[in-house]
């Protein structure tokens, strides 16, 4: 681990499937191999495992464990307690209770039962706001079943089979009075979720019975937070079909760009519609423990009924550690108990009975080790620590210049030039992530931003094909900012736009210059549909291609991700191991350049991406 931490040292020998398992003995002997070869296999394991403890393991959304959860797991393992009674735990539980109600206090939740839960991660604790708010909201569902009344379509569906087979109104009478949705005070369950939230509330529908189709993704503004607007219209769209809204569910940092959801105005319209409004800060919620940042990322925290919270991520405690935070936790064993009396016998400090399992881990126990240790003081100096290292890498690709563009970063928010880009945060990352492109050698800088306006105006409005040049110039110069001349930048790589996304029409004399594309301050619009999807291909090839080389080679860990089916898919750094020096940043740019320089020569250059002398 400490030689992880060196200069020149690496965080993972990386091996394929197939050299591990010649270089590991995997199998399992009838008689055991005692301490003599127990030992061997373990240096082993900690050779060819991830180093998560490095400062340049910046992959995913944690990092390593800091020493006193080194011992807080030592503790759990040593005493091998079990949270679901007192009596066996009493310590334990005294600690997750009062972690979990100092919790409580930080968002804002002031009821004299607030507090939580802690569930083994944050698709648990998800699943348990879920199911708890369901059976809150509709207790008759935990006895009889999960057994909604007919939508309007189902109506329908019923009554013109019924005209067909001659049964008649009479059967469809019959079948509303004694079918087995006959007595429902409900429709169909409908979860109301971001576009860009997590999968787990997709995960837990399956688990609930609900389904997948009944989980609806809410369009999001250009940084990746939910519109309330649009959530309100979904709402209202599938009352009318007959359906029954009951979760709405916001994120505190999504997963890829770490956008915050706007919390308050979305509990306005949970309330509007008598949905329990649940708070995903499986990632972000951790800033609550910076005031400033709580005050505007987390506002309204305070009127949610559930917030997730994940201190395995942000916070440095091992994995896993996820908490479910709510008003009032008597609404635990009230919608998910079921008094098995070989367990519980009426104390009132028996956490299990509130949960959807039996026997669970002290998980909550590592929180609290670590807040006494480090205090909420030591955990707002660690993120903020975390927030300076993604503005000192930011400054660093700027004064660098991107060196001549091989680093291309994605950029967030309306379209706009590069003057006003410089005056907003439209390209600041909205928590730890920061987001990019590899630029090969010999491409030309493409406007993904830009091309990707083009390509969603061109499904949304087939009759962009059939545009004008001069139409659609007019319109870029009042949404994509053409520069103060008022002409388009024009180059052998920059021609005119087709008149038909299957035929190209060049405007220069240049051979080699066939692609469609506009020339704007943050590199050339592609216009024509053939070349988007061959772009987008070629990039994703570099970028999947530059990954692999860096995963290979050791030295650093970061992530590719997706966002939409239009830009392509791009590196995503998380700056979040509180060890990063300015030294490990430098060392990622130049570990980017040098394993981007053969890919030239590995994946050819589309002609539409093509830089001409």
């Amino acid at each position: 681990m400490e030689q992880s931490r060196q200069t020149d040292g690496i965080l993972i020998d990386y091996k394929e499937p197939e050299e591990l398992e010649q270089l590991i003995d995997f199998s399992l002997p009838d008689q055991g191999v005692g301490p003599e070869g127990i030992f061997p296999l373990i240096s082993q394991t900690l050779q060819y495992s991830v180093n998560t403890f490095s400062p340049r393991f910046m992959d995913k959304l944690y990092a390593g464990s800091s020493p006193i959860g080194v011992l807080s797991e030592l503790l759990l393992a040593g005493l091998n307690g079990n949270s679901h009674v007192y009596h066996v735990s009493p310590v334990f539980t005294l600690m997750e209770i009062h972690v979990t109600r100092a919790l409580a206090r930080l968002f804002g939740f002031n009821g004299e039962f607030a507090g939580g839960l802690s569930c083994p991660g944050g698709s648990a604790s998800n699943q348990l706001a879920m199911a708890t708010a369901r059976n809150a909201l509709f207790p008759e569902i935990k006895k009889r079943g999960y057994s909604p009344r007919l939508s309007v379509s189902e109506l329908e569906e019923l009554e013109r089979r019924a005209a067909e087979t001659g049964a008649g109104a009479e059967a469809i009478r019959a079948y509303r009075i004694f079918g087995p949705a006959a007595t429902s005070t409900y429709g169909k369950l409908m979860v109301f979720t971001s576009a860009a939230g997590h999968y787990s509330m997709e995960k837990s529908a399956v688990v609930m019975g609900l389904g997948t189709d009944n989980v609806v993704g809410v369009p999001c503004d250009p940084y990746g937070a939910i519109i309330p607007s649009e959530l309100e219209r979904l709402i209202q769209e599938h009352i009318a079909m007959g359906h029954t809204p009951y979760f709405i569910n916001v994120t505190a940092g999504t997963t890829v760009l770490g956008a915050f959801d706007p919390i308050r105005p979305c509990s306005e319209i949970a309330k509007r519609y008598n949905c329990w409004l649940h708070v995903d800060g499986s990632w972000g919620g951790s800033t609550v423990f910076v005031p400033e940042l709580a005050k505007t990322l987390l506002d309204g925290s305070e009127l949610a009924d559930s917030i997730t919270l994940n201190p395995h991520k942000m916070l440095q405690t091992p994995l896993q550690c996820s908490l479910l935070i709510v008003q009032d936790t008597t609404v635990f064993p009230r919608a998910n108990g079921l008094k098995a009396n070989y367990l519980f016998h009426g104390q009132s400090h028996d956490l299990g009975d509130g949960t959807l399992g039996c026997g669970r881990r002290s998980d909550a126990v590592k929180l609290f080790l670590g807040w006494r240790y480090y205090g909420a003081h030591g955990y707002r100096l660690r993120i903020e620590k975390a927030l300076s290292n993604v503005d000192r890498f930011i400054d660093l690709l700027a004064m660098d210049g991107f060196r001549d563009g091989r680093i291309q970063m994605l950029r967030l928010g309306p379209l706009e030039t590069e003057q006003q880009q410089q005056k907003s945060k439209s390209s600041k990352p909205s928590l730890l992530q920061v987001c990019f492109w590899y630029r090969p050698q010999g491409s030309r800088l493409v406007d993904w931003h830009g091309t990707e306006r083009v390509w969603k105006e061109s499904v949304e409005s087939p009759s962009l094909s059939t545009r004008t040049k001069q139409d659609l110039v007019e319109e870029e110069d009042s949404t994509l900012h053409v520069p103060s001349s008022g002409k388009l930048s024009r180059s052998p790589s920059a021609v005119s736009v087709a008149s038909s996304s299957s035929t190209r029409t060049a405007t220069t004399t240049t051979a080699v210059a066939t692609t469609a594309s506009i020339n704007y301050g943050h590199g050339v619009v592609l216009t024509d549909a053939q070349d988007r999807e061959q772009a987008k291909a070629w990039m994703e090839s570099v970028v999947k291609y530059v990954h692999a080389k860096i995963r290979t080679r050791g030295k650093f860990m970061i992530d590719y991700a997706p966002l939409g089916p239009h830009l392509p898919i791009f590196f995503r750094v998380v700056l979040n191991p509180p060890t990063i020096r300015e030294s490990d940043l430098q060392m990622l740019v130049e570990e980017i350049l040098h394993c981007g320089l053969a890919v030239q020569d590995a994946i050819p250059i589309p002609e539409c991406c093509r830089e001409y002398a």
